[in-house]
């Protein structure tokens, strides 16, 4: 968790997003992007520490936290080690329908 990154970047077009999202392995905050007030997409990317470093040779604007695994690493304290269903032997409840 520790060597997890979160990267903003202000991207100026699609064609840039392609190359962007070529040059390194990535996953993608859920969501379309949005413009900022110049005009540019504002995209938020999840990566390694290595391959965040990627973005700096694109020559786009771009912001790297750090201290983004460490707070991951943090936050899943915070997650039950629980097994709600008891191995599958009680059923989801929810709002679904059964049809």
């Amino acid at each position: 968790m520790d060597d997890y990154t979160k990267v903003t970047v202000w991207v100026p077009d699609q064609e840039s997003l392609n190359k962007l999202l070529s040059a390194a392995s990535f996953s993608l905050e859920c969501g379309a992007p949005q413009r900022d007030a110049s005009g540019l997409f504002v995209v938020t990317l999840y990566a390694s520490k290595a391959e965040a470093a990627k973005v700096a040779a694109l020559g786009m604007r771009y912001e790297i936290d750090e201290q983004y695994g460490a707070i991951l690493k943090e936050r899943q304290k915070e997650v039950s080690r629980t097994d709600r269903f008891k191995g599958g032997k009680v059923k989801p409840k929810g709002l679904g329908e059964k049809r």
